[in-house]
């Protein structure tokens, strides 16, 4: 009997953890896995699947990959009705009915599905009886019955997951819990109460084993992995211990976040990355969600982190029950000025299974009926407004969100009352342009927003050496912009500079040794009016050197 487990990931990068696991699980039984993505063309996914044929197979199921995993199963039965289709995932768990009843799947696996498919597996194999399991739902005599998983995996018993792959060039996933200690109502996770934790034996065996692999990132699926302190700062020890230069991912409740937690994070500052969900700064929002209402303790968390030196995404939700358009705009405005690496305007999911999807008429949420089921409007707040909320979340990734406009960015702020002010105006200016619908490079954002400065009585004489700073020290491109463009040239004396040794060491010791050729493709200068840096003194040129992910600036006295 062939079994086929198949993952369609959003991105070629990514690794699909779950399939992994329930492979490694199922030992001695023989399994192949097979990765694409939901941008590969249906008919090559569906070749390369009937084309192993497999007597079994086993889809993971998530928003993002549902429609054309359901697409695929259709094709699958019209081919070879005899291929039993197996689903299981976050997206399928709560919605076995519809699905088992327009006849695309034979068996759907609830909650965790390592051990229950190897049950279906094994009894499948042995010609056994299906239909007393746990954990399955099933079509039996024209009805769906549904038997619910009553036991939990025990994580250690789950083999490590990436052996014998090569993975330096993927997103790998890892996980050190299962279940989550909060109940948010629009969480799929708030479902599991009960934490379940690998034992730090095996997580510093794993973890070890990944970056001895050459992972470069590793995202921790923990939902809360600062819920249990004590072991959070045993799991940053293990990473202090390493000698490589993985970065591990992490999602963290910002209201738990103490002075224990941060003080481990010393030494480690650039190998840790955090994902904080706040969602909203309004009380009466947060207690409707049942999440802990503690906004103070929440934004000085993640100001603790982000003065600790450690990389900080904030999550906000706009469409929450209760907030309005000037409640989130308070919420923007508030993490904001926390100054974080990334802040990303989300919008509610009423996801299947969830408690706000079952409440949704309480809030008068209206949401849309396909995946991922985003909000269209609730009874405090209109779609117009929600819509005009998501120009401003596209705006702020791609100006905020790409750090490569974070000394213009901080100019333009002195011109308006509140950041959301700003990210206001300039979605009305792209509006009132058309700039919205169509692709832009990163020279065309440095265009728009110099027009808009102008649009704005900004004095763009002084805004533009913000722009030109921005801009050499976040690219190498030699072809500026056009508002950049002049026709001063770099003075022979401050070229010249560029070919010392002896400055080089002690203004730009990375580009001692290079060569020539290989300073020129490496470094870029440019002359500056004013005073961008509040340090240097105006009317001098600076030197930008970039050296892998870091780019090193000099002050060139002529």
């Amino acid at each position: 009997m062939k079994t086929l487990l198949v993952a369609l990931n959003a991105k070629y990068y990514h690794t699909n953890l779950a399939i992994r696991n329930i492979k490694l699980y199922c030992k001695p039984i023989d399994i192949q896995l097979l990765e694409m993505t939901i941008n590969d063309d249906l008919d090559l996914i569906l070749h390369n699947i009937l084309n192993k044929r497999p007597d079994v197979i086993g889809f993971s199921c998530y928003i993002w990959n549902i429609d054309k995993v359901l697409k695929l199963c259709e094709y699958i039965k019209k081919v070879n009705k005899d291929i039993l289709i197996v689903l299981g995932g976050p997206e399928i768990s709560f919605d076995s009915d519809d699905l088992l009843k327009i006849g695309v799947a034979d068996f759907i696996v609830l909650g965790e599905g390592e051990a229950t498919f190897k049950n279906l597996l094994q009894k499948i194999h042995n010609g056994e009886n299906v239909y007393d399991l746990n954990g399955i739902s099933y079509m039996k005599d024209g009805k769906v019955i549904l038997r619910e998983n009553t036991d939990y995996v025990c994580l250690d018993d789950i083999p490590f997951p990436y052996g014998g792959e090569d993975i330096s060039n993927k997103l790998v996933y890892y996980e050190t819990s299962r279940g989550c200690p909060f109940r948010c109502s629009y969480c799929l996770s708030s479902l599991d109460n009960k934490l379940r934790y690998a034992s730090i034996e095996k997580v510093r065996d794993d973890l070890e084993k990944l970056t001895n692999m050459g992972a470069k990132i590793v995202k921790l699926i923990d939902r809360s992995f600062d819920s249990n302190i004590k072991r959070a700062v045993e799991i940053l020890d293990i990473i202090r211990g390493m000698r490589s230069d993985t970065v591990f991912h992490c999602e963290v409740n910002p209201e738990l976040v103490n002075q224990e937690f941060i003080d481990s994070l010393k030494g480690i500052e650039d190998r840790i990355q955090f994902e904080v969900g706040i969602q909203t700064t309004n009380k009466e929002t947060l207690k409707n969600v049942s999440r802990n209402p503690d906004v103070s303790g929440a934004l000085n968390g993640i100001k603790l982190i982000i003065n600790a030196g450690v990389k900080v995404h904030v999550d906000l939700i706009a469409g929450l029950p209760g907030d309005d358009f000037d409640s989130i705009v308070k919420s923007f405005n508030d993490v904001y000025k926390l100054n974080p690496d990334e802040i990303q305007l989300g919008f509610l999911k009423l996801l299947k299974g969830t408690r706000i999807r079952k409440n949704k008429d309480i809030y008068g949420i209206k949401y849309k009926s396909d995946p991922p089921y985003e909000v269209l409007m609730t009874n405090t707040i209109s779609y117009m407004e929600l819509y005009e909320l998501k120009n401003i979340a596209f705006l702020v990734d791609k100006y905020y969100n790409s750090g490569k406009f974070k000394m213009s960015l901080r100019f333009l702020l002195d011109f308006f009352k509140d950041p959301f002010e700003l990210y206001s105006r300039l979605n009305c200016f792209w509006e009132e342009n058309g700039f919205y619908g169509k692709k832009h490079s990163l020279n065309d954002l440095f265009d728009i927003i110099y027009r808009f400065a102008f649009s704005e009585g900004v004095d763009t004489d002084y805004f533009k050496d913000y722009l030109r700073f921005d801009y050499l020290y976040s690219t190498n491109n030699k072809a500026y912009p056009d508002c950049l463009k002049e026709d001063k040239k770099v003075p022979d004396e401050v070229k010249s500079l560029l070919r010392n040794d002896e400055w080089l060491k002690r203004n730009l010791p990375a580009a001692v040794g290079m060569s020539n050729s290989e300073k020129n493709k490496n470094l870029s200068i440019g002359f500056f009016k004013h005073d961008v840096l509040n340090i240097e003194g105006g009317n001098v040129y600076i030197a930008f050197f970039h050296c892998d992910d870091k780019t090193y600036c000099a002050k060139i006295n002529v």
